[in-house]
């Protein structure tokens, strides 16, 4: 399964991933996601992610990590087009 990244904040000592495809919800058993870029190429994995109950939208879901997503961040502000899948793809 593969699900868009709309944003991505950090904020209070942790990383906020935003999404609105709720088929996140029902992969929250994955405990790896691999993070991709344009074109398949990979960034990075993201372990111990966890809905947020701390931030909550209506039609949104966030997840928090307190992993160091920094360099996620940095290539998500210039790209856009960042997904999370459960499954690694080959690179």
């Amino acid at each position: 399964m593969t699900v868009p990244l709309l944003d991505i904040v950090f904020q209070n000592d942790r990383y906020y991933l935003l999404f609105d495809d709720e088929r996140i919800l029902k992969a929250m058993a994955t405990r790896e996601w691999y993070v991709y870029a344009e074109e398949e190429e990979y960034i990075c994995s993201i372990k111990n992610c966890k809905v947020s109950e701390l931030l909550k939208v209506p039609g949104k879901i966030f997840l928090e990590t307190q992993e160091n997503l920094n360099k996620l961040e940095n290539i998500f502000r210039k790209l856009k087009n960042v997904v999370l899948s459960s499954d690694k793809i080959n690179h």
